[in-house]
């Protein structure tokens, strides 16, 4: 039976490719030559954007919880697939034990702003918009290094980016969930289809800007541990005030605040909100999850709306302090290094160096 399951998910899983391709395919048409996210900027954030840093940004997103482990060989890889696959392959079967109604109310409409009924609002940010984003930013990146069929590698790419986010968040637990059945079934695959228009893209980069500021993805000696996570930016320029903008990031955890240009290219942002602790378990029989969270702030200086440098604080005690600098400030001749560095409230501390050329090595001391 379990076998059974598995097969039908990895089916499934494959039916739900050849359709995104389909799609994309039937839509691509209507993709003009303009880049909307990835122009090739060698600065920012948007150096650092590739498909190994998406994927371990992505991926190991849920890494920065507290509850879970940060090393990338302490994942039950095997097991944790198995379990996906079980719920991909049997999704009515998984909406019945999670209950349909629950099903629909906390994964789609915005029915309830109780703490245990938001789902809906990281499938729409994260995954709808964000994803969608990712996918027209990847096919611009493939598109830029000469790959052939840049809509397609990007498709494959963002497809496998989100079933390694669902296998790493799933964890071991052999019950039933609905989690990657919507994340899957529809809003990944929904943000693919949705950002193969033109229209969508030109509204999300020039009009409700929509920029990918993920953290400088490197795993770190001797332990083998993951500085990584997938955050998005928005600004949206404000009416009556030429200079200004409503600035919102999202990922693990929310800040919400203004940015304001300083010149034609330079802005410097600012956010308070929170962010996300640790997961906290909700039912024993099927995967019902909520969040527990903890304040956060930060600062964050941008250039062309490539991120360059941000000082973030937080009351969770492994990310007291972050500090990043990506590629860009620091110059030697013509090669620039990222930095970055993790300290906790006991005064532990990790740090990195990346590079545009994918090669980063990071160092963590203690037990951070």
């Amino acid at each position: 039976m379990v076998l059974c399951s598995d097969k039908r998910g990895t089916v499934l899983f494959k039916i739900l490719l050849l359709l995104t391709f389909v799609l994309v395919l039937t839509s691509r048409e209507l993709n003009a030559q303009e880049n909307y996210f990835y122009t090739g900027k060698d600065y920012g954030s948007e150096s650092l954007f590739n498909p190994i840093t998406l994927m371990i940004n992505g991926g190991y997103d849920v890494a920065q919880l507290q509850n879970m482990t940060n090393r990338i060989g302490d994942f039950e890889y095997g097991r944790m697939l198995h379990v996906v696959l079980k719920n991909l392959g049997d999704p009515f079967n998984s909406i019945r034990h999670y209950g349909s109604k629950k099903f629909f109310t906390t994964e789609f409409f915005p029915a309830s702003f109780k703490r245990d009924d938001l789902e809906w609002i990281p499938n729409y940010q994260q995954h709808l918009l964000g994803g969608g984003m990712l996918f027209t930013s990847m096919k611009e990146w493939y598109t830029m290094h000469g790959y052939p069929y840049p809509w397609l590698l990007s498709a494959v790419t963002l497809m496998t980016h989100h079933m390694l986010n669902e296998v790493i968040e799933s964890g071991p637990n052999e019950g039933w969930s609905v989690d990657e059945i919507s994340d899957i079934y529809v809003f990944d695959l929904g943000g693919i289809i949705l950002f193969s228009f033109d229209p969508i893209n030109e509204f999300f980069s020039k009009k409700l800007i929509l920029r990918d500021w993920s953290l400088q993805a490197t795993v770190t000696l001797p332990n083998g541990r993951i500085n990584a996570g997938q955050y998005f930016m928005m600004k949206w320029p404000l009416p009556f005030a030429e200079n200004t903008s409503l600035f919102y990031r999202c990922g693990m955890g929310a800040l919400f605040g203004l940015s304001n240009k300083v010149n034609e290219t330079d802005s410097f942002s600012y956010g308070v909100g929170f962010k996300t602790k640790h997961l906290v378990d909700l039912n024993t029989e099927v995967r019902e999850r909520t969040i527990e969270s903890s304040w956060h702030a930060g600062v964050f200086y941008d250039r062309n709306n490539s991120l360059l440098a941000s000082v973030v604080m937080s009351g969770v005690k492994e990310y007291f302090c972050s500090i990043d600098v990506y590629p860009g400030i620091i110059k030697f001749d013509k090669f620039s290094p990222g930095l970055w560095t993790i300290i906790s409230r006991n005064g532990e501390a990790a740090f990195g160096i990346t590079t545009r050329y994918v090669f980063s090595i990071g160092y963590d001391f203690d037990k951070l």
